[in-house]
């Protein structure tokens, strides 16, 4: 699907720049094209697809409804387990996440779907299951769904909306309610321009996020976690969950890290707990999400996630 976004960096970086991809400076802007390539066509596609549904569906209706404390327990695994399904890194997510903020989805439904779809996809689960078997691959499924359900109904009891940047939940309109407009010609202008203004808004962040995960990826040395995780005391697994926040990978990429973690004897859950942490809560993501988060809420989601992949370690290190 991506493959036009590693031609044109593979273009630049390398055919036309001469720098090795696999590594340094290479590496790090190779990162950085393909990646900004993939983020802005989702955030315009996701944006106004989205667009398109608040004005074809009665979401106001659908809030409503969520809001009630009776359908929260199922708005909140639904949100999780349509994260579940979705595909997508944890910057990749934060356009779905914008979406339902601005339709004014409740806050924890919300979170929900954007911590469990960094952690879960389909991908993932098969590699998983041919690397360590199906049943750890289902546990990490269902470890990462429930992840999402809990934190979500965390962060909705701190009252997380509170903590939204002002103007978070608006789209460029004037009125957040008006009626949409009519005819299929001016909905989809209406959606472009409504794509186009959330990529605005969140582009200066975008740019920062990518050229620290970019820095990341193309200058902390192979294996630099590796020699120091393979401790086996309680308290690794909360400092491997706290060591992979700086990471930024994809949850595909985790296997491979993973099986490579277990062969040099990390246990298998402080190795889980530090993969988790990079994939759900990496700090591109977190500037990413400053442009409609106020630190308070950014620390908040940022500490419910790493509680969660320390539990998560603590257990799997208990089974294995």
């Amino acid at each position: 699907m991506w493959s036009w976004a590693e031609y044109i960096a593979d273009l630049l970086v390398v055919r036309l720049g001469g720098l090795d991809a696999s590594r340094g400076l290479g590496a790090a802007l190779h990162f950085l094209v393909y990646d900004l390539l993939k983020i802005v066509v989702l955030i315009l596609a996701i944006s106004f697809v989205m667009r398109l549904v608040r004005q074809a569906l009665p979401l106001e209706k659908l809030r409503v409804w969520l809001e009630r404390p009776g359908a929260r327990m199922f708005g909140y695994p639904a949100a999780a387990l349509f994260g579940a399904l979705t595909p997508f890194c944890s910057c990749s997510s934060v356009p779905i996440f914008l979406g339902f903020v601005q339709a004014r989805f409740p806050i924890g439904v919300a979170f929900a779907f954007l911590i469990t779809s960094p952690l879960v996809n389909e991908i993932a689960v098969a590699l998983m299951a041919v690397a360590f078997g199906w049943k750890l691959a289902l546990a990490y499924t269902g470890a990462g769904v429930a992840l999402g359900i809990l934190g979500g109904g965390a962060l909705s009891l701190l009252r997380a909306e509170r903590w939204l940047v002002p103007g978070a939940t608006a789209t460029g309109d004037d009125e957040e309610d008006e009626a949409p407009p009519s005819g299929w010609r001016a909905r989809l202008v209406d959606a472009a321009d409504t794509s186009l203004y959330i990529l605005r808004q969140i582009a200066p962040w975008l740019l920062g996020a990518l050229a620290l995960g970019a820095a990341l990826h193309g200058f902390v040395p192979a294996g630099f976690f590796e020699k120091w995780l393979a401790g086996t005391g309680a308290w690794s697994v909360p400092l491997a969950a706290l060591a992979g926040l700086p990471l930024y990978v994809s949850a595909n990429a985790t296997v491979p890290l993973l099986e490579a973690f277990v062969a040099k004897g990390v246990p298998l859950g402080t190795a889980l707990a530090f993969l988790l942490s990079a994939v759900g809560v990496s700090v591109p993501e977190l500037v990413m999400l400053r442009a409609v988060m106020k630190p308070r809420l950014l620390a908040a989601f940022a500490g419910v996630v790493l509680v969660g992949t320390t539990i998560v370690g603590w257990l799997f290190n208990a089974l294995s």
